[in-house]
């Protein structure tokens, strides 16, 4: 069994060596505890726990946090979750990415006005400020 110490001094790339994202998603439910046990028993691994800085967590290479298949999950650090979150663009992006822009706002569920606004994060709100979420796109990307 591998020990949670181990487990720390391995390399990203080691950590993410039994990846495979071309299996599909499994959404059986459950929480990231679960899917730390559904990991640790796969890679015959002791579950890290714990919140410190340093900890090891649950990471989903596939970007679904439903997901259960132990091909998507590896332990990293808070580091690379953050990492991963930082790559990965908003949900308008991901829908306009998806569908298209004229699309996007056909399938647009967003405006409910009992949230406050806050539903309408992320949606460009006019021509010049779509124009301006792309710039700010095209300068992340560059990076």
């Amino acid at each position: 069994m591998i020990k949670v110490k181990e487990i720390k001094m391995m390399s990203f790339n080691e950590r993410q060596r039994h990846l495979n994202l071309q299996s599909k998603c499994i959404e059986r439910g459950g929480n990231s505890t679960i899917h730390k046990g559904v990991l640790s028993q796969f890679l015959n691994a002791e579950i890290p726990n714990g919140r410190n800085k340093g900890s090891l967590i649950l990471c989903h290479a596939c970007r679904n946090s439903k997901c259960s298949n132990p091909r998507h999950l590896y332990f990293g650090t808070h580091q690379d979750n953050f990492n991963d979150e930082v790559d990965r663009p908003n949900f308008w992006q991901r829908v306009v990415n998806k569908y298209g822009y004229e699309e996007a706002c056909k399938r647009n569920k967003f405006g409910n006005k009992s949230k406050g606004g806050k539903a309408n994060k992320g949606k460009p709100k006019s021509k010049k400020h779509k124009d301006n979420i792309s710039c700010s796109l095209k300068r992340v990307n560059k990076d």
